[in-house]
């Protein structure tokens, strides 16, 4: 709705990052919900892969560092993400 009203490519553009990142969390809120209801590791393991891929994507963008290391850790009931980015000197 904001590109309708400002009528402009940030505006725009902005949308476009906001449908996305929405379609990114529904589609991790479905995979953490099928994870916690698959018992086997085999199909475990590519949730858990599409999981981090999600999370990274969502966060990775926007991630600044200010210090030689930083980390981000996120707990959900079944998947537990962290991310840790250090600085080369």
């Amino acid at each position: 709705m904001l590109a309708t009203i400002l009528k402009s490519p940030q505006a725009t553009e902005a949308t476009f990052t906001i449908i996305e990142t929405f379609a990114k969390i529904r589609e991790l809120s479905r995979t953490i919900t099928t994870l916690s209801s698959t018992k086997e590791e085999a199909a475990q393991k590519p949730l858990l892969q599409r999981s981090g891929e999600l999370v990274s994507e969502l966060f990775e963008d926007e991630l600044h560092t200010s210090d030689t290391e930083t980390s981000i850790e996120l707990n959900f009931a079944v998947l537990k993400f962290k991310h840790v980015i250090k600085r080369g000197k």
